[in-house]
């Protein structure tokens, strides 16, 4: 045998060590990833719809649907004219079956959150058991997520990349700050203390009853399945003048001249309380961001504002992804003041 063959010999047991050495790795890290999953991965309570159930809990919400302007039929369907009874069947045919590999990606980012909540020392107000459904979200304006009650529709197409990557940090740190978002919707709609606190942060104040969408605004309006009530307001000022504002989601062109998904044409009208019929946009309110701050640039309505709020502070602490921080961190700092024991 040549030193040359000898030394090739060498080098490929090197080269095999190695490879099995990282799949030994791999394989415990695997085994000790599904011991955290199943030991946290149902203190969050939740359950996962069959399409066939998905269908039905989605039809079941009547009043969402009921509410609907011709604005918001026209968006989702992608034409103008459309019915609601076109917008329903369409929205349940976009439910589907959930498969082994997504059920545990939602499982594991459940899991780790849970650890994240009795490390930090944090506790969550009650909440109801959780549906997770599963939804193509087209007519959602390709939404990631969305929720009605505790029904959390999670987008089929980022569940199926998220499932098949899930190994990696940056796609678990992604699925996780879905899940605390959408989390926090069904927060606020269990407990309305919780709600009204967490709204508070940013200077809003709920009132318990609706305000009325006045005509110029309802014409444009569109809905929001996160936003059930639109029951908060805030000063904002506004030509030098302060006016009690409550917050709705419209567009600023009908479907038939804009032609493409609402999120692309709409703004966040700031509809003053007193019934007048007129609405101002952020640019003209000079304490816009001192209110709603910049952690986010979701700021359509402050139920979504501090959903993303949220999902920073219980995801990342108050130093912030990377230890970067915030431009508000007293946001933050706020939402850990009421889950902090």
């Amino acid at each position: 045998m040549t030193a040359k063959t000898k030394k090739s010999k060498k080098g490929k047991g090197i080269v095999k060590w190695i490879f099995l050495s990282i799949l030994a790795i791999l394989l415990v890290m695997s085994i000790y990833d599904f011991c955290i999953t199943k030991i946290y991965g149902n203190k969050i309570q939740h359950r996962f719809a069959t399409a066939e159930e998905g269908r039905e809990l989605l039809r079941s919400n009547t009043e969402y649907y009921g509410n609907f302007t011709q604005n918001d039929i026209d968006f989702r369907l992608k034409k103008s004219g459309g019915t609601i009874e076109e917008l329903i069947d369409a929205s349940a045919n976009e439910v589907k079956d959930f498969n082994f590999l997504e059920k545990y990606a939602i499982d594991n980012g459940l899991a780790r959150m849970q650890r994240k909540l009795k490390k930090n020392g944090y506790e969550l107000p009650p909440i109801d058991e959780i549906v997770y459904i599963k939804t193509d979200m087209a007519l959602e304006g390709g939404a990631a997520g969305y929720t009605h009650g505790t029904q959390i529709y999670l987008s089929s197409s980022q569940l199926s990349f998220i499932s098949l990557m899930n190994c990696l940090p940056l796609i678990r740190d992604g699925m996780e700050q879905l899940l605390w978002h959408e989390l926090f919707h069904c927060l606020t709609r269990c407990n309305p203390d919780f709600r009204s606190q967490m709204y508070s942060i940013i200077g809003f104040e709920t009132t318990g009853t609706d305000y009325e969408l006045p005509p110029s605004v309802k014409e444009y309006f569109i809905s929001n399945p996160d936003v059930e009530h639109h029951d908060a307001h805030a000063v904002f000022n506004i030509d030098g003048k302060d006016i009690d504002c409550f917050v709705a989601f419209v567009t600023t062109k009908k479907y038939e001249e804009a032609q493409t998904d609402f999120f692309n044409v709409g703004t966040t009208a700031l509809v003053p309380t007193d019934g007048t019929d007129i609405y101002y946009t952020p640019e003209q309110a000079s304490n816009f961001d001192a209110l709603f701050g910049k952690n986010t640039g979701y700021v359509i309505d402050p139920e979504e504002c501090m959903a993303d709020n949220f999902k920073y502070a219980m995801q990342y602490g108050i130093e912030g992804q990377n230890k970067q921080g915030y431009p508000n961190p007293e946001i933050v700092q706020g939402v850990i003041d009421v889950v902090k024991r």
